[in-house]
């Protein structure tokens, strides 16, 4: 059985075992017993102090302790009793009731249009709260009157507050089309292509060098004739990378600073590429530093768009060497 409280219970000196025995036989919890000045103080818990009649010697009760002692302590103070039972009854209409509105988002006309349309669906403080079904009913409504301003919006209720979350919709962008033909930003080995429009240059697996034609915004039509194209697309090839990062040398534990320094050069890796191999390359502790050198292979997007590299001629080379 659940014990909700415990009674204090003394007993003199030559009384102690008529107690253990009838406890036994009564099947008493008996918890705690201490020597006091001429007896015994013990616990034993007030569902079953009833069970204590008719035992033959004298017990006194110093007290209660747990729930039963709060209620009887409450029971002298009727204040108290107003007290409770006030916090309780704000607690059921807290739990009831609408206290608050809250509208996350980023755009305040549109803040103000969904307060005033709320009042139209029976949303305003010291409403009762709302049930699941009509949070959803109020949900659809909402998303079909700003469904051209809004990309998100979700209906909720924190406790007493009632919640509208919303992201604005983004306007899609008129994409331009770009007739620059693509070249390679770095040195790479072509690993694969994505390309909508445009004359692809290079193959796969071919190694490329910085500035290097990638794809090209000609054709030769079926009458000899050179046209413009628009050129839209991706190269991706294998890059090689080298990062180097240091530490003052303070003769810290070896793997500490070895994987602190790997955090470091890590966190100057580009986000926008795939790490296809990571190589330690020298990791040195001198007198003064300690210093991490990796090799990184990448795949990554290499085309960029720009102008083709001014030819130069042979006259304009000899110059040069003069």
């Amino acid at each position: 059985m659940w014990n909700i409280g415990y009674n204090l219970l003394y007993i003199d000196r030559d009384s102690l075992y008529e107690l253990l025995h009838y406890a036994k036989s009564r099947k008493i919890k008996i918890l705690h017993i201490k020597a006091v000045e001429d007896g015994y103080t013990f616990y034993s818990p007030t569902y079953q102090m009833l069970a204590y009649r008719g035992c033959g010697f004298y017990l006194e009760n110093r007290g209660t302790m747990g729930l039963f002692k709060y209620i009887f302590y409450m029971s002298k103070h009727y204040l108290n009793i107003i007290g409770v039972l006030a916090f309780f009854i704000s607690i059921f209409v807290c739990a009831q009731f609408i206290f608050k509105i809250e509208i996350i988002g980023t755009v305040p006309s549109v803040n103000d249009t969904i307060y005033e349309e709320l009042k139209d669906l029976n949303v305003q403080p010291f409403d009762r709260l709302k049930s699941y079904e009509k949070l959803n009913d109020i949900l659809v409504s909402l998303k079909e009157t700003y469904s051209d301003k809004i990309e998100y919006i979700n209906v909720y209720q924190v406790g007493s507050v009632f919640c509208v979350e919303y992201t604005k919709r983004v306007q899609a962008e008129v994409q331009v089309d770009s007739f620059k033909s693509l070249y390679a930003s770095k040195d790479g080995l072509i690993h694969s292509f994505d390309v909508d429009s445009g004359l692809i240059k290079v193959t796969k697996n071919q190694y490329v060098k910085k500035g290097e034609l990638l794809v090209e915004n000609t054709i030769i039509s079926t009458s000899n004739e050179t046209k413009i194209i628009p050129v839209d697309g991706r190269i991706y090839a294998y890059t090689f990378n080298q990062f180097e990062a240091s530490v003052k040398n303070k003769n810290q534990d070896q793997a500490d600073v070895f994987y602190e320094l790997l955090l470091r050069i890590r966190s100057q890796i580009p986000t926008d590429v795939i790490i296809d191999k990571e190589n330690v390359l020298q990791f040195k502790r001198t007198s003064s530093k300690i210093t991490l050198t990796m090799h990184y292979t990448f795949l990554e997007n290499i085309a960029e768009p720009g102008d083709p590299m001014p030819e130069i001629t042979e006259g304009e080379t000899n110059e040069e060497n003069h």
